[in-house]
């Protein structure tokens, strides 16, 4: 009798642990371990809803469909509460679905499967055991837009099943480091690429491959131990060229000068400090959070100058393994004996390219494929394609396959030649499939570049080969207008054109290019010229500016009437600037500017607001904006300023009978008043206005 209860309890625990749909041979034991990081984060209190029932696996109903149960983490346990009582304490426990395709919502988010829930570095670490087909739901959609070709995201699937079999025997987590994983989140159109390649993983030599996967790879495919030196080549993941590639662009420009030191005080942060920032505002916030993160933590600081940027160590593939750059700065509290700034520098020489790479931000330099840089007297340039690794699939090179008419197998034979596609279960399973590379017609990728200035069109264009190109300028009725290039035999690479505008009129034209190979065989390639003369500057309108003297800060507030590059400027009477309050891309609209004018003193100050529209005619206007602080005489003999709002505070200057102040502020008891250099709090009974 024993023996019979451990076994049905033995069987209710495997039974209950996932649940029961229609598994097939062999996919009983195809789950994955996925800790959930991603969307829940690190927290010390959770909630949990239930859909249905769960169980412990002892048998205990842990939770009944529809309750709410929280679970918090005292004294490295997991308590449980219903409402505000505390049921029972864990070190670690498990839950099961009593029925299948439950799902159990964990801070709303919900999920497939079963659950063991453990305390982990000081937070609740939920680990989700779920089927494997069921964990792609939550992976693909995530992973490549659902309204993409289907054949796009039935490459997707595989190989994201792969990867998934590739790292089952490990505990996984649901962020980029492994796959973005979204629980019960899937879409009915992957919901179908995932059920019409049910089982399929790709295979090389019997074993199950590395799938890696990137959005776009630029062009060219990059091998793995370019990428990951500490790995050996794998023969189905080489370098080649990938014309079905978009080559997603990205650039970083920089003034190497971001701050002119030439009218600043050294000894005086506090006359400009706050009103002064860097030029640029998309890289140099994310090297002052480096910066911070490496020895500067909780400091102000100013980059002045970036006098270097550079990569180097371009491997086969072209994408780049080594980087070098100088940040010159300031940081507020730094100064020498006669309270002059110090400057600080941080200089790495030949660092791994990733290093740099994390300092200037992985949205902002998207790859390693670097196709341009140069620096010169005050500007850094560097141009790159590609958004990711490179290595394997190419997220956008299987979208631009699919729409071509390549299947999923024609997509994973160019991106993973020499495997094998087989079944491991499901209907057919033991099937197998050999991928490989399909031949592809003569391709040739085109962009355009407007310069409105000089009334051109830039056109560039890559070609695999050597051919004989020849391209057309079309109308709108398919007239051939111009033909830059006729019948010229061109190299393997990457070639220009221009197109004179001066005499066209606005409309949209074509671009058609036409390369043939040595055997006839020819690729076409076109793209749409949109052509619109712009003789008048941005109108500015609406401008209105008013300050809040509670808060020591002006709104400045105008429209532009188009998309514009704005910069708003602030000038003291002496025609110096004491604010750059805006200098960006805008749209076109109600826009506003803030200045903070605590530092400045009494006096009317100029407001330049400059537009710059996308045919690069510029218009500028200017208003006036008055500062009158109120002034205070110091009734008290001696009258000490202080730092903080707190008799106890720190002095940081002395008044004395008959003085005048401007007062900045009132809070509570004291004033915020300002005396030459001196700024700090004094109590308001010692000051007459």
């Amino acid at each position: 009798m024993r023996s019979l209860k451990y076994w049905f309890t033995a069987f209710f625990i495997i039974f209950f642990a996932f649940p029961s749909h229609e598994a097939t041979a062999g996919e009983e034991n195809t789950t994955m371990e996925v800790k959930l990081k991603n969307y829940l984060g690190n927290r010390t209190s959770v909630n949990i809803t239930a859909n249905a029932d769960y169980r412990t696996s002892g048998g205990d109903i842990f939770i009944h469909a529809g309750e709410n149960l929280t679970l918090k983490l005292e004294s490295a346990k997991l308590a449980v509460y219903k409402g505000s009582k505390k049921t029972e304490s864990y070190a670690s426990f498990k839950v099961m679905p009593v029925k299948p395709d439950a799902s159990l919502s964990i801070n709303g988010r919900p999920y497939q499967g079963s659950f063991s829930f453990i305390a982990e570095d000081g937070y609740i670490r939920p680990i989700n055991h779920v089927y494997m087909e069921d964990y792609l739901k939550g992976v693909v959609p995530l992973e490549m837009p659902a309204l993409w070709h289907p054949e796009a995201l039935k490459a997707q699937a595989i190989a994201a099943r792969t990867y998934a079999f590739r790292h089952q025997s490990t505990i996984i987590d649901d962020t980029v480091s492994y796959q973005v994983y979204g629980g019960d989140a899937g879409h009915y159109r992957t919901d179908s690429a995932i059920e019409q390649t049910k089982g399929m993983i790709i295979k090389h030599d019997g074993e199950i491959i590395e799938a890696f996967f990137s959005s776009s790879n630029g062009g060219m495919t990059e091998s793995n131990s370019n990428v990951w030196s500490s790995g050996n080549p794998l023969a189905y993941l080489s370098i080649k060229e990938d014309v079905y590639d978009p080559k997603t662009n990205w650039e970083i420009t920089l003034d190497k000068k971001q701050i002119d030191l030439s009218k600043i005080d050294l000894s005086k942060p506090e006359e400009w400090w706050t009103s002064v920032e860097e030029k640029d505002k998309t890289v140099v916030p994310k090297l002052k959070v480096w910066l911070k993160n490496n020895g500067y933590a909780k400091k102000d600081i100013k980059i002045t100058e970036i006098p270097l940027l550079t990569f180097t160590g371009e491997k086969t593939g072209g994408r780049v393994t080594k980087g070098s750059i100088q940040l010159n700065f300031y940081v507020r509290d730094l100064v020498d004996d006669r309270g002059k700034l110090l400057q600080q520098t941080v200089k790495l020489t030949n660092v791994a390219a990733s290093k740099i790479r994390g300092m200037v931000g992985r949205e902002v330099m998207k790859s390693y494929l670097v196709d341009h840089s140069s620096s010169g007297p005050s500007k850094i340039s560097i141009e790159g394609s590609g958004y990711g690794h490179g290595v394997g699939l190419s997220q956008f090179g299987a979208k631009n396959r699919a729409e071509a008419g390549q299947s999923y197998q024609d997509i994973l034979g160019f991106y993973y030649p020499d495997t094998t596609l087989e079944k491991e279960y499901g209907s057919g399973a033991g099937s197998k499939t050999n991928l490989v590379v399909k031949a592809e017609t003569n391709s040739v990728n085109m962009k355009v570049k407007m310069d409105h200035l000089n009334d051109e069109v830039g056109i560039t264009y890559s070609l695999k080969e050597d051919v004989v190109v020849t391209l057309t300028i079309r109308d709108g009725k398919g007239k051939a207008l111009a033909t830059p290039v006729r019948d010229q035999t061109m190299k393997k690479g990457t070639h220009s054109a221009v197109w004179n505008t001066k005499a066209i009129s606005n409309g949209t034209y074509e671009a058609e290019i036409s390369a043939m190979d040595r055997s006839g065989k020819e690729g076409l390639a076109t793209t749409a010229i949109k052509i619109s003369k712009d003789t008048l500057a941005p109108e500015i309108t609406d401008v209105n500016t008013s300050g809040d003297y509670s808060t020591e800060k002006a709104n400045i507030t105008y429209t532009i009437n188009e998309n514009a590059k704005v910069t708003v400027e602030i000038k003291n009477s002496k025609g110096k600037v004491v604010g750059i309050l805006s200098e960006r891309q805008l749209n076109k609209g109600r826009q506003s500017a803030t200045w903070d004018f605590k530092n400045m003193s009494n006096g009317m100050f100029k407001v330049t607001i400059s537009a710059k529209g996308e045919s690069d005619n510029q218009k500028t206007i200017s208003t006036k904006i008055p500062i009158r602080k109120t002034t205070g005489i110091v009734t008290a003999s001696e009258l000490y300023i202080k730092e903080n709002r707190n008799a106890s505070s720190e002095t940081v200057g002395n008044l004395y009978r008959d003085q005048s102040v401007t007062i900045l502020a009132q809070q509570d008891e004291w004033f915020k008043v300002k005396k030459g250099n001196q700024i700090g709090y004094v109590l308001k009974k010692h000051v007459k206005k």
